[in-house]
C-alpha cells in the first residue's frame, strides 16, 4: 500500500486529513505535516525525509503539498530526494485539494506512479464552475 503524506502551510495539512476522515468515514491513514511560517527547507528537509522513510510500507510514499515553489513544497522536494537516495520511492505533487487526496486514498493499492497519476486526475477533474 502506498503511504500518503500531506505537507502544507499550517493548518491545511491537518484540515485536509480531517476532511478526508469525514468523507471516507474512517481514519484515512494519511500523515499530516503542517509547516509553520518560520520553517525553511534546509533545516526541515532532513527531518521530513526521516518521516518519509519511516512512512514507507515497501511500496513508496506519495507526498502532497499545497503551493508549488512555496516553503512546504521546497521542503518536500528536498526531503523526497533524500528519501530516494536512501532507497525509498516517493513522488511529490503540488496543488493538493480534497479531490486529489480522496482519489489517492481510494487507489493507494496501485503502484506509486498510478496513484500519483490518479490523484492528479482527481484534482483536475473536479475543478469547474458549479452554478
Amino acid at each position: 500500500m502506498i503511504a500518503i503524506m500531506i505537507v502544507a502551510h499550517v493548518p491545511l495539512a491537518s484540515a485536509l486529513v480531517d476532511c478526508a476522515r469525514h468523507v471516507v468515514g474512517r481514519d484515512p491513514e494519511v500523515i499530516s505535516v503542517d509547516v509553520f511560517p518560520d520553517e525553511c527547507a534546509a533545516d526541515s528537509a532532513p527531518f521530513l525525509s526521516k518521516r518519509i522513510i519511516a512512512a514507507d510500507q515497501g511500496h513508496g510514499v506519495l507526498v502532497l503539498t499545497d503551493l508549488p515553489g512555496a516553503t512546504p513544497s521546497n521542503i518536500s522536494v528536498t526531503a523526497s530526494h533524500l528519501a530516494q537516495a536512501a532507497g525509498v520511492p516517493c513522488c511529490v505533487l503540488g496543488g493538493v485539494n480534497a479531490s486529489m487526496l480522496i482519489r489517492a486514498i481510494n487507489y493507494r493499492q496501485s503502484n506509486l506512479e498510478d496513484v500519483a497519476s490518479g490523484a492528479l486526475a482527481g484534482a483536475t477533474q473536479t475543478l469547474r464552475r458549479v452554478d
